[in-house]
């Protein structure tokens, strides 16, 4: 691991130049802070860590948190032991280069990357220097975003932890609760490495099960309130939504069209249930930022050796339901069923 040279001031002044530079990017914010001000002056002599999303929703959200978590944990506290710098490229895929190469130019110690643009980003603007290190987490597959060929075949600055939802438990859930349906709405961005992933698997898995997919194609949140609308238009019966960052950090809106036209919604993330999604299944981001945190750790603590260590893929996950919003959208849920569910959500 290579050590920052920059002085307190030009730290500074780098990180000022982001925010000007990139009116999309949410600036530092410090890892224990709540909606304060962030302190942009960070000690020269502290390891700097890096921390870039696409966007903000509570799955990335929780990404970030367990990792400054297992950081803080392991003694490494945001302005005391380390110095935490936060981005987010607010959906806009572009803006994630500009926020990678920035981090290069200032000499972070580390970078870790939530989603998988976000890391496709980092990777791009690393790779000449095959450095700083690069801890990912919410990355449905490395190897189909280009960035790994195995588990054990990885570029050796950069590890992290797969997060491969399970798709196609959670669309099993679909005729096991509407006997008989035969449409199902789904929504997608397909510059999102990790979105074109869940489809190829969704597609056949929704065909075994007798249901045909309904599919729209968007290029940002704005679109996905017209593209649902589009799709009861074209008559689905439900819809199920995957690890889309594009349609998740819009999905208050795609609830809007489920509440109004009773169609239920599916989910692949269990925060999904929380916002208004009838019943979702999938994995434990905040777990997952934990594990990729404790990457993090093992690098700045020089037990790590990145280049040997394999990616491993994150296997917990729970099944949350939302009880109210479910009757919003028509759909009954059955004591038994609800008796499975980690999450139960009744108002």
């Amino acid at each position: 691991m290579h050590k920052s040279k920059l002085t307190a001031q030009r730290l500074l002044c780098g990180f000022l130049a982001l925010f000007l530079l990139t009116a999309c990017v949410a600036p530092v914010a410090p890892a224990d802070a709540g909606s304060g001000a962030a302190d942009t002056a960070p000690a020269a002599d502290l390891p700097v860590i890096g921390m870039m999303k696409l966007v903000s929703h509570p799955a990335l959200d929780a990404e970030q948190q367990g990792v400054k978590d297992a950081l803080a944990a392991a003694g490494f506290v945001h302005g005391e032991t380390i110095t935490i710098l936060e981005a987010n490229a607010e959906g806009d895929i572009p803006t994630l280069t500009t926020i990678a190469q920035k981090f290069v130019d200032d000499g972070v110690d580390l970078i870790v990357t939530t989603s998988t643009p976000a890391l496709q980003a980092a990777f791009n603007a690393t790779k000449d220097l095959q450095g700083p290190p690069i801890v990912f987490n919410a990355v449905t597959s490395p190897y189909a975003a280009g960035i790994a060929n195995a588990p054990d075949d990885h570029p050796a600055w950069v590890i992290g932890i797969q997060a491969l939802a399970p798709v196609e438990d959670a669309l099993a859930l679909i005729p096991q609760l509407i006997p008989g349906i035969a449409t199902v709405g789904y929504l997608y961005n397909p510059s999102e490495a990790n979105s074109v992933v869940n489809t190829e698997i969704a597609l056949p898995a929704a065909e075994a099960l007798g249901i045909t997919l309904e599919v729209t194609q968007i290029s940002n949140s704005s679109e996905v309130q017209a593209a649902a609308e589009a799709l009861v238009a074209r008559g689905v019966e439900a819809f199920f939504v995957s690890t889309d960052s594009t349609v998740v950090a819009s999905l208050e809106a795609l609830i809007k069209v489920a509440n109004e036209n009773d169609l239920p919604l599916f989910a692949n993330d269990p925060a999904s249930a929380q916002r208004g999604a009838a019943v979702a299944l999938g994995l434990d981001y905040y777990q997952d930022g934990l594990d990729s945190g404790a990457l993090a750790v093992g690098i700045l603590k020089g037990e790590l050796d990145i280049a040997s260590a394999v990616i491993e893929r994150q296997r917990k996950g729970s099944l949350a339901v939302n009880l109210a919003a479910a009757a919003e959208q028509g759909l009954p849920i059955s004591d038994e069923f609800k008796a499975q569910a980690a999450l139960v959500i009744e108002e």
